[in-house]
């Protein structure tokens, strides 16, 4: 079973918090720090799990932060999406934050920005997501929950990347 819980007023109060801890770290090597997925959107059910996109600088890895990171608490997770870097931080066994890392030519396109987008501006968006993830919670395997949202995360994002004139795209990462 998937673990949702309402909205937190909270959440963007820890996000600037983690923003502020990684800022110094990562110093030039990123040139912006964002929050995004479900706790950045105020009025829907999430993980609590803080997810952060930053921008790499134009000359660096995104996969390869993990010296700057590791000091923070954050390891490198290898088999999330491989078209961005994926850095963990947990307390115990429970994930508290994700630290998402993107190439900086693919920053103002990247899916998980623009998926944040759409449902911060579009109530109906945000409530059908927020039903379907409620609906898809029980389930036993967090691969099916995600798997479950793939459609309707697809026809949004689409539909927001259709709103800036740019083409469709897939929302998997995988």
């Amino acid at each position: 079973m998937v673990e949702l819980v309402e909205h937190r007023a909270e959440w963007g109060a820890l996000f600037r918090s983690e923003a502020h801890r990684l800022a110094p770290a990562l110093g030039p090597a990123v040139t912006a720090i964002e929050h995004i997925g479900s706790t950045a959107v105020p009025g829907l059910v999430a993980k609590p799990i803080i997810d952060l996109a930053v921008r790499s600088a134009t000359d660096v890895d995104p996969f390869a932060l993990s010296s700057l990171v590791a000091p923070l608490g954050y390891a490198q997770h290898r088999h999330g999406p491989k078209n961005h870097g994926i850095y963990v931080r947990s307390a115990g066994d429970l994930r508290t934050h994700i630290l998402h890392v993107f190439a900086s030519d693919e920053w103002e396109t990247c899916n998980q920005r623009l998926f944040r987008d759409a449902l911060l501006r579009d109530h109906a968006a945000r409530a059908r997501y927020g039903a379907l993830k409620r609906a898809l919670a029980e389930a036993d395997d967090g691969r099916d929950y995600t798997a479950g949202k793939r459609d309707l995360v697809e026809e949004l994002l689409n539909a927001e990347r259709a709103r800036r004139r740019l083409p469709p795209t897939s929302a998997w990462d995988k």
